[in-house]
Parts: C-alpha cells; structure tokens; sequence
C-alpha cells in the first residue's frame, strides 16, 4: 500500500457539493480520521483564506495549509502567507479594455474584492451559485494602484471567454456557472501543491489530490496521485489517476478507501 502524507482537497464540487454547499457528515469524519493519523490536510481552491474560513464546516477543521486563487496565494496552517503574485500592470490593462468592449464587470480579487462596473445578470446568477449578495461587493472604477492576484470574468454557462484569451500572459479557466476565474499564466493549484511540499519537505510522490473542474487539472497532475470527481469534467477525468463518485455520493470517502487510507 503507498504511504501518503499529504491530501489536497477542491473546495466547490469536491468537499461541498453543489446543491446545498455542504460537506456531508462522512467526508467530514473521514477528514478527521486522516489528521487523527498523522496526515496533512489542504485546502486548494479558487477561493480566498477568509472566504473559505466564513463557511462553518470549512472553518471548524484545523486545514495545515491553504492553496488560494488558484494556486496565486499559498499559506501555512496560521494563516501566514507563503506566497502571493499579482497580475502585472499589462495584464489589468488588457483585463479592463475586454471588460469594457463586452460591457461586462470584472470582479477582481486583491487584499480586497471590486467590481470594475455595474453587475449583469450574468454576475447576479453566479453570486446565486455561491449563495452570495451580489450588493455586498464594492463597485468601483479600477484605479491605476489597484492590485489583484486573481479576476472572475461572467457570461453565458456556455461561453469560452474568447475575449479574454487574447490577453497575454492569461489563463482563463470556465466554469458552467456564469463565471470564469482568471489567473496569471504559469500560476495554477498545481504550483501551489510544489510550494507546499517543499515547505513541509514532502515528496510530492506521496501526496493525494482531488478535483471537479477544469482548475484542478494542473493539481492532479501534480500530485502522486491525482483523483477526479465522478461528477467532474471530462478533462479532468481523462488525465486522473483515478474516478471516484460523485460529491453526492462522497466520492472522497470512496477513493480513501480504494487507496488504504481509512
């Protein structure tokens, strides 16, 4: 049986499934038996530290470390900042002339959060994902000192964001939600498992990650072993390691167990 000694978990779609933004009672149970055995837990999402840490379930576990905005800030169990990278200036530029061309906001995520421009309909379905109140968000023309790590782009559930492509030094990762995350190219969650593992003096060989979406490619292929969501895209799927179930169906637990590790 492979010995792993770090886990890195998806956030939406993997813990929480994407109805009621739950963790169910086993996946939880299971979370605690890993650490109970001496295993580092991780968090690695789209998401920032205080976003996540809002959410009760997601707060109550002692995580020992967090990948955020999509491998763009890294932290230690205390919450101290391991890394962080903002877009260059090229970058919000070339942002701020698509947002303008398509009339549609950016929502950028900096050590605070703005929308560059009125909400869309687009924008309001995507904060009704998240259960969020699309007036909590401070609406603002970008200034020319502004600084963000990561953006959310919103469009149709079916859109490649086309626009926002032709940005150089951009990835541009979509969601069918209404939204699409943007980060600088070469900054992805599978960085984010590299910075940790050295930071822990872990080989990445011995390390479990898990994922649904299109931003957690560049994870489970950084990991030792890489497991997709049943519920998952099929990019994810067709370069994974292995297929677990479904969130509904605590496709956590199941890989864990398929794996020795419960």
């Amino acid at each position: 049986m492979k010995e792993f000694q770090m886990f890195f978990f998806d956030v939406d779609g993997t813990l929480l499934d994407n109805r009621n933004h739950r963790i169910s009672p086993a996946v939880m149970e299971a979370l605690t038996r890993l650490q109970k055995n001496g295993k580092k837990i991780v968090i690695s999402s789209g998401r920032d530290v205080n976003t996540i840490l809002m959410m009760p379930q997601l707060a109550a576990i002692a995580w020992d470390g967090y990948i955020c905005r999509n491998g763009s800030v890294i932290a230690d169990a205390q919450k101290t900042e391991l890394f962080r990278v903002f877009f260059d200036q090229a970058t919000m530029a070339g942002l701020e002339a698509v947002s303008a061309q398509l009339r549609s906001p950016i929502q950028y995520m900096g050590h605070d959060d703005w929308l560059n421009c009125p909400p869309t309909p687009d924008f309001i379905a995507a904060c009704e994902f998240f259960h969020r109140d699309p007036a909590a968000i401070d609406v603002r023309a970008t200034r020319s000192d502004d600084q963000a790590t990561m953006a959310l782009a919103f469009d149709a559930a079916d859109s490649d964001y086309a626009a926002y492509r032709t940005i150089p030094g951009l990835t541009v990762l979509p969601t069918p939600f209404h939204y699409a995350d943007l980060v600088l190219r070469g900054i992805d969650k599978g960085v984010g498992i590299t910075r940790l593992c050295q930071h822990f003096h872990i080989d990445p060989q011995a390390t479990m990650a898990f994922g649904d979406g299109i931003n957690d490619l560049e994870m489970l292929q950084a990991a030792g072993v890489g497991v997709a969501m049943g519920q998952g895209r099929e990019e994810i799927k067709a370069i994974a390691d292995y297929v677990t179930d479904s969130v509904e169906q605590d496709g956590i637990v199941t890989a864990l167990q398929a794996f020795g590790q419960l």
